[in-house]
């Protein structure tokens, strides 16, 4: 959820068969893909090999920039899973989101597909690639070397491997066993029956009343009961969390077993594969599944008047 990643090599390090690979088109957009909606193909000459190449013409390359950008700041602000399949090779590259990323508070990830990459193979590569995806060899080579350079990336960026995506795209449930109780919250507990807060204790909340006096504590979660709080107000939709030793959701609505599966268990950690998924699509009322893969409190079910404690 509100996760970004950039694809960061050179043409022909493989970015784009990783996103046709891993199904995952509908989430990406593409620089390439962009560009050809912004022109036709022009002709281009290599006199090495006295051959013709179809290639994108770089005319177009700052209204891309800008329309790429449009297209990505839409899509956070509605929360939505993105991939940019671009080069992002320059640091200043990837620099360009740090406003995007902060004014939507989203975590973004550079996929790197350059760590095992050696020119004279990527070069290889690109004299068989086919159409428009072929590009001149020394533009090949200088972005070969930019990386080289290894210039540190922001801080906010995190840099993970080809392999590591799927991880990143899952939530990790919080262990909550050090606490010695945990309780909800729900919207219509009047302020009288509020709990007292300790850091002893754990804490949910639904209710606007309590979050706006208890809502920056460390040990107090506030949760979205509407598409509009989890988009435009950045409470969580859901939380997962293991409790005496038990696995537990919480979220205004069911959460369905296909919008958590597959869940990995690692050393009684459990990890679900919730990432792909907006952060609106987890306040939306679904019939629940009939044997559900975890334990779930849910604001629809519960009585809105009086605290739930979680034992």
């Amino acid at each position: 959820m509100r996760k970004i990643f950039l694809l960061r090599g050179v043409p022909g390090s493989g970015k784009s068969s990783f996103i046709a690979r891993h199904h995952l088109l509908p989430y990406a957009i593409s620089r390439d893909a962009i560009r050809l909606l912004l022109s036709d193909l022009t002709v281009y000459y290599e006199a090495e090999t006295d051959e013709l190449h179809q290639v994108i013409p770089r005319y177009v390359t700052e209204e891309t920039d800008r329309t790429l950008m449009q297209l990505v700041a839409r899509k956070m602000s509605r929360g939505e899973t993105v991939i940019v399949d671009g080069t992002h090779i320059l640091v200043d590259q990837i620099k360009a989101y740090e406003d995007l990323v902060r004014r939507y508070r989203y975590e973004l990830f550079v996929v790197d597909f350059m760590k095992h990459a050696q020119l004279p193979a990527l070069l290889k590569r690109n004299r068989t690639r086919m159409h428009y995806d072929w590009v001149k060899p020394d533009v090949i080579e200088a972005m070969f070397h930019e990386y080289e350079k290894k210039k540190k990336l922001p801080s906010w960026a995190k840099v993970i491997g080809p392999k590591a995506i799927r991880y990143a795209l899952s939530q990790k449930e919080k262990d909550l066993d050090h606490y010695e109780h945990v309780t909800c919250v729900p919207d219509q507990v009047a302020p009288d029956d509020f709990p007292p807060v300790n850091l002893a204790n754990f804490y949910f909340s639904f209710n606007d009343a309590f979050s706006e006096k208890y809502g920056t504590y460390k040990n107090v979660i506030n949760l979205a009961r509407t598409p509009q709080e989890a988009v435009e107000e950045f409470k969580l939709p859901f939380f997962v969390f293991k409790f005496h030793h038990k696995h537990f959701l919480i979220s205004a609505y069911p959460i369905r077993n296909e919008m958590l599966d597959p869940i990995r268990k690692d050393k009684g950690v459990w990890t679900y594969s919730t990432g792909l998924y907006n952060v609106a699509d987890f306040v939306q009322s679904f019939p629940p599944s009939q044997k559900p893969h975890v334990h779930q409190f849910n604001l629809c079910n519960l009585d809105a008047t009086r605290l739930l404690h979680i034992w």
